[in-house]
């Protein structure tokens, strides 16, 4: 305790200098130290750190320079961009936009291929209620109405030279080239219609052509190609499949009488012979078919009832389901409901029968019962095998490309027209005629009422026609 108080008391005594004293002391102790370090250390070493420095500067140096010249760069960028817009009138354009417009090209391609399917949907739902424009129209005998001079008004005098040009023009014979006669004389200031220097032909109804399609059967020609006639003739009137379902239809008939499936029922009920009743068919008249048709259907049924459940009865009524439906096209020609009633038979007594079900959508579209129309559409899209019935589900598609359309659902509207459209486009039903086959049946429908029985006649006899449809 003694020694810590005397130590003490020493410090609180030392006065100023001794403590200058003692700070210089310890500096000059560092500063030697530092010498004797220095003097110590090899040239290596020194060189090393003084290179190390250097480097680090000019380090320093680059990375500065680097900036400057960006902003020089910046600026002059912003002046040239500046002069140009002023000098052009235009917005500068950020070409940095330009890959996000790239990255949206893909989806920009697919609105637009959506956009043009719509289109033709459009186009193609617009021409099924007009006439195609490929096909010959009629055109009414159009007269030109003179104006009458007014009450009290003089007659201007003519000139010499004018009465000379008038003359010259009235001794000049004008023919309409389309009916031979002369026609009024067109004054200098009327504007010809193109329409009048085309030929045209009138549009006829599917039941005014049934006498070209049995005519043309009578001549072997392919189904197709009387189809695409009838398309033809009938400008647009009735769809594709309305057209190819009549077809059919008429061969059924003509196969079911060349078989002899008439010949029992007709003697029992008194009904009129089959040639009769295609000859009356070929004229309109679809009643005598639909009678023979009729009675052997009952007939079917009758004897179908009368048996156990089975595999006989299921044929028979799958037979009479065929009856039935080739009932139904015919009939559609004239008796929409009684068609319908047919066909909704046909679907009763077979309910996998695929050609029933598509007609009963027919009608039910051509009563405009939208919704039963959509439900057998879709029930014909359910059950069939576009492979096997490429036809029906064609049809379905076409058909309700138009309601999904209608509803906005252009996407699916697009969809099934293309595909419905691909199928007709392929069996070349809407072909256009060339002229020397238009004159080929020009010659047919002038010859039609002479030799319509004598085609039914050979139709009848030709034992061979029995293999056109399920008979």
């Amino acid at each position: 305790m003694v020694p810590c108080k005397i130590m003490l008391e020493r410090i609180i005594t030392l006065s100023s200098s001794d403590y200058f004293g003692i700070i210089a002391h310890d500096i000059k102790s560092v500063l030697a130290f530092l010498s004797s370090y220095w003097d110590g250390a090899n040239t290596l070493r020194v060189a090393s750190i003084v290179l190390m420095l250097i480097a680090v500067a000019l380090f320093l140096l680059l990375i500065i320079s680097l900036y400057v010249k960006s902003i020089i760069a910046f600026f002059k960028s912003e002046s040239k961009k500046n002069a140009d817009t002023e000098e052009d009138g235009f917005e500068y354009t950020d070409y940095s936009d330009y890959a996000e417009e790239e990255n949206q090209t893909e989806e920009t391609a697919e609105q637009n291929e959506e956009r043009e399917l719509e289109r033709e949907l459009a186009n193609e739902l617009k021409l099924t209620k007009e006439n195609n424009d490929f096909i010959f129209e009629n055109e009414s005998e159009k007269t030109d109405i003179k104006e009458l001079p007014k009450e009290n008004e003089t007659p201007k005098e003519e000139k010499p030279l004018e009465k000379e040009n008038k003359n010259a023009k009235n001794n000049m014979i004008d023919l309409d080239w389309k009916k031979g006669k002369k026609i009024d004389q067109i004054d200098d200031n009327t504007q010809l219609d193109p329409a009048l220097l085309k030929y045209q032909q009138t549009k006829k109804s599917l039941n005014d052509l049934v006498a070209l399609i049995i005519d043309m059967i009578g001549r072997g020609v392919d189904e197709l190609k009387i189809a695409q006639t009838i398309m033809f003739r009938n400008q647009g009137e009735n769809s594709e499949d309305d057209i190819l379902q009549t077809i059919t239809a008429i061969k059924d008939f003509i196969a079911l009488a060349v078989s002899g499936k008439f010949k029992k029922v007709k003697a029992e009920k008194n009904l009129p012979d089959e040639g009769e009743a295609l000859y009356h068919l070929a004229e309109g008249d679809a009643s005598l078919a639909l009678a023979l048709i009729e009675a052997v259907m009952d007939e079917n049924i009758e004897i179908a009832s009368a048996m156990p459940v089975g595999e006989r009865r299921d044929k028979i009524f799958m037979e009479t389901s065929c009856y039935s439906s080739t009932f139904g096209s015919l009939a559609a020609l004239s008796d929409v409901s009684l068609a319908t009633g047919s066909f909704e038979l046909a679907v009763e007594l077979a309910p996998q029968n695929l050609i029933a079900w598509g007609r009963l959508a027919d009608m039910y579209h051509l009563l405009e019962n939208n919704q039963k129309a959509i439900w057998a559409y879709n029930k014909v899209l359910d059950m069939a095998d576009e492979e096997l019935s490429p036809q029906l589900v064609a049809n379905a598609r076409k058909i309700l490309s138009q309601y999904y359309y209608a509803q906005g659902n252009s996407l699916q509207a697009a969809k099934f027209f293309t595909l419905s459209k691909q199928y007709y486009d392929s069996i070349g039903i809407n072909r256009r005629l060339d002229k020397k086959e238009i004159e080929i049946i020009e010659l047919i429908e002038s010859r039609q009422k002479t030799d319509l029985e004598g085609t039914i006649a050979k139709i009848l006899a030709n034992y061979d026609a029995r293999q056109l449809s399920y008979a």
